[in-house]
């Protein structure tokens, strides 16, 4: 092969070529660093549109994840969701991604999931921020008109075009209560315009027509109602009975704002606590019997009752005489003490019958299946939990004992007894029923509970081969010799009330004092509706109360004529009283007025007259507090109602309630036909403050620099109030001034508000409220005070699954001796008036 040669001037020109060529190439080099800074580079993925607040704290911490992230969030509520997402930036920052990452999936993922699926599924009707707001503006007349303006010129683009951000609808479980009372008002004026459409499309001319009408508007508005998720009020439950006369009262609270306020509140507490339960919250590890925040709510709505009874004032409108509403409310029932006696009397009273009567007594425990408890007692969550509430199982355990006391009615079996509800440690509730029957009817009546009890989910009971039914039920015959029946039941009844003489006592199931845990079970209680005790057979305990209240009218006139006396007279009745007691007697010295009073009050004992003796018998047994004396003078344990010796009297009063319906209050007593009246005196509740009101004005009315004498053309209300003000605006200086501000600076409705209870929020975060003044019970009046109220941050430590804290302990000795307050109940709605769906 011949080698080719060039010239000099070739291989220039060649050399010229190839670099010339190279120039249009790019070959691989070493990167150089970029110079730039970060901010400058416009490569950057674009943020995604349309997030929360939470998805955007995310987002900022960790953008590469967010789409694998959205399934742990998106249908968990806000106020739950903020605290796992603070969790996990706290992680993410101090261990780094994959922990971060890990943390999601075990607390977040799976399980938990669907629990909360189960639960946010139960509660889908009820109504939600988006929904009321939008059903709200398309009834809505009163908004502007844009495609008008638009005609006028005012606007130069096409509204229609824009698209507007929809908001996250918001649940009834995040709402706070501003927001729960702007879409009660919502909710009614719906109720009201649909309620003018179907007034106008069912108007009738005769009367039977507008009755037909107004079933109709009923009915329409009940459907309107369901699609809230809440049950219609209905005052006849069978529609073939129901007539016009029965549905008005049942119209008016569909239209009105305070019924859907105390509806929302509740399907609110209900919701929340049922998310609680799904979480884990309600466990032996969390808080026994039901949540934190269960408690605390309920402890505080406590708190705020106290407080209004403390500055109410009872006045008899006939004598104006007056008594503190404390004192009669810790002297009732609804004092624990008092309804813990009382329900130990009637327990003792029923074991006498017994004894008398020759019957054998039962103790019965009746619990729920497997999927109806949310957790195991030693930790962690039972999987084939059915998302079901403590309320749904006590309507199955309600609907078990309805089958089996049918069975018994059927067989002609009788018994009675009483019956105590209480819950488990993860807040479902279970039975413990105290029968009492006939020797020969026992093994029957043990036969036909066991069947029912363990009727539903029997496979459960078959684990090892061989049928036991101790986890549904127990069945242990009361042996006089190990104790008496009443000693069986007095435990579950201190323990569900106060916790009275258990101080040293622990709880098997959660490990903590029964006393401390009281509160927990008043409280559950209450969120739940949930009646705790119940006695079976007998008369009725209001006519037992009638009665007693009878024989305290005549101890009060004989009082009265105590007090007109001299001590000397008192002394010559007490001495002709203890002349036959043996033993020494007080000295005259040692005996005051007051302590002789006191003993001849407690030796004081009723004439009651009746031509009926066991009327009379009746009567002295009840007033004695011997409740087997009561029972049998009315006809026995097992009595009818319509066969009864006593029975309470009503005073019906017509158009007397909120909702124009007749009100039935009792009024007395029908002795074996005849009536007889307990109440007397027609007592109004005042407050306090007016009664400060009133002492003020008439010391200013004596004080003739204060104002002019009051007459009845000259009233000087304007200037008390005037005056009050001006006190008011002093003592706001003095927190106002170092903040730059003037008390003058408030304009009159900011300082009227305030004057009328309303809070006061400062610019340096506290907030003041102005505590109303009133008169004592000694007659001393207290002026208004300023008060810095304080709110307690909301408590989610809870969620944390490594371990919660222990549970609050309350020190204050006097915690247990505060009136539950049963005339003032968080909830009203009976067993059969449940509010959801």
């Amino acid at each position: 092969m011949t080698k080719l040669t060039f010239t000099p001037q070739e291989q220039r020109a060649a050399t010229k070529a190839c670099l010339s060529f190279g120039g249009l190439c790019v070959f691989p080099q070493k990167p150089k660093a970029i110079q730039a800074p970060y901010s400058h580079v416009s490569f950057e993925t674009p943020e995604p549109e349309n997030m929360t607040v939470i998805e955007r704290n995310l987002y900022s911490v960790d953008a590469v994840d967010h789409e694998w992230r959205k399934q742990f969030f998106a249908d968990l509520p806000s106020y739950l969701s903020k605290y796992f997402a603070d969790r996990y930036i706290a992680i993410f920052k101090k261990k780094g991604r994959t922990q971060a990452n890990t943390y999601l999936r075990e607390r977040m993922g799976g399980e938990l999931q669907r629990r909360v699926s189960l639960v946010l599924y139960r509660y889908r009707q009820l109504p939600t921020y988006n929904k009321i707001k939008l059903m709200s503006e398309d009834e809505d007349v009163d908004q502007c008109d844009f495609d008008a303006a638009s005609k006028q010129g005012q606007l130069a683009f096409d509204l229609e075009k824009v698209e507007i951000k929809k908001p996250k609808s918001r649940l009834l479980a995040e709402m706070e209560l501003d927001e729960l009372k702007d879409m009660a008002f919502k909710i009614s004026q719906i109720m009201n315009r649909r309620f003018n459409l179907l007034n106008t499309k069912y108007a009738g001319e005769t009367e039977e027509e507008i009755d037909e009408g107004l079933l109709s508007i009923y009915e329409e508005l009940a459907e309107l109602t369901l699609s809230f998720g809440f049950v219609a009020p209905c005052k006849k439950k069978k529609p073939k009975n129901r007539t016009a006369q029965d549905v008005y009262g049942d119209i008016f609270r569909m239209l009105d704002e305070h019924f859907w306020l105390k509806r929302l509140k509740k399907a609110r507490k209900i919701m929340r606590e049922h998310l609680a339960i799904a979480m884990g919250q309600v466990s032996t590890r969390a808080s026994a019997y039901c949540s934190y925040d269960c408690v605390r709510e309920h402890q505080e709505q406590q708190r705020k009752n106290w407080e209004y009874i403390q500055n109410q004032i009872l006045v008899d409108e006939e004598t104006q005489e007056e008594c503190s509403m404390e004192d009669m409310v810790l002297k009732s029932v609804s004092n624990p003490a008092i309804r813990r006696h009382e329900l130990m009397t009637r327990t003792r009273g029923c074991e006498n019958i017994a004894e008398e009567m020759e019957l054998c007594g039962l103790f019965l425990t009746l619990t729920t299946p497997g999927k109806y408890h949310n957790s195991y007692q030693r930790g962690g969550f039972i999987p084939h939990w059915n998302g079901k509430s403590p309320r749904d199982a006590q309507v199955y355990l309600n609907a078990v004992w309805s089958r089996i006391r049918a069975k018994l009615g059927r067989k002609e079996f009788r018994w009675f007894g009483i019956r105590v509800a209480e819950p488990h440690h993860d807040g479902t509730p279970h039975w413990h029923l105290l029968l009492w029957c006939k020797p020969e009817e026992k093994e029957a009546i043990i036969k036909i509970f066991i069947d029912y009890a363990t009727e539903e989910d029997k496979h459960e009971l078959m684990t090892t081969g061989v049928f036991d039914y101790s986890a549904r039920c127990l069945v242990k015959p009361i042996d006089q010799e190990m104790g008496s029946a009443t000693g069986y039941i007095a435990k579950y009844i201190s323990k569900n009330i106060d916790g009275y003489a258990m101080d040293d006592e622990i709880s098997d199931e959660t490990g903590k004092p029964v006393k401390d845990m009281a509160k927990n079970v008043t409280a559950w209680k209450s969120r739940w509706c949930i009646r705790q005790f119940q006695f079976i057979g007998g008369a009725p305990v209001t006519t037992y109360r009638e009665l007693r209240r009878l024989a305290n009218l005549d101890k009060a006139a004989y009082m009265e004529i105590l007090h007109s006396q001299k001590r000397e007279e008192l002394l010559a009745t007490y001495r002709d009283m203890t002349a036959n007691d043996m033993g020494p007697h007080l000295p005259n010295s040692m005996l005051s007025k007051s302590a002789i009073m006191k003993r001849l009050g407690d030796a004081y004992k009723p004439t009651i007259k009746h031509e009926n003796n066991s009327v009379v018998q009746t009567m002295e047994s009840a007033d004695e507090g011997n409740w087997q004396g009561y029972i049998m003078g009315q006809g026995g344990p097992f009595v009818k109602r319509a066969e009864l010796m006593v029975r309470n009297a009503y005073e019906e009063q017509l158009y007397s309630s909120r909702y124009a319906e007749t009100v039935r209050k009792v009024e007395g007593i029908f002795a074996a036909g005849e009536f007889i009246k307990t109440r007397v005196r027609t007592w109004t509740i005042q407050n306090k403050v007016k009664k400060f009101d009133e002492h003020e004005a008439e010391a200013l009315a004596l004080d003739s620099s204060a104002a002019a004498p009051w007459s009845s053309v000259n009233n000087c209300t304007a200037d008390l109030k005037k005056d009050r003000q001006g006190q008011v605006s002093d003592k706001l200086s003095t927190l106002l001034t170092p903040l730059g501000k003037t008390a003058e600076s408030l304009d009159e409705h900011a300082l009227n508000a305030f004057m009328k209870g309303s809070t006061l929020n400062l610019h340096d975060g506290r907030r003041v409220k102005l505590r109303s003044g009133y008169v004592d019970m000694d007659g001393n009046v207290r002026p208004p005070e300023l008060i810095e109220v304080t709110k307690e941050p909301e408590n989610l430590s809870w969620l944390d699954f490594n371990g919660w804290p222990d549970a609050p302990t309350d020190t204050n000795s006097n915690e247990y001796q505060q009136p539950d307050l049963s005339i003032f109940q968080d909830c009203d709605f009976g067993d059969d008036e449940w509010p959801l769906v």
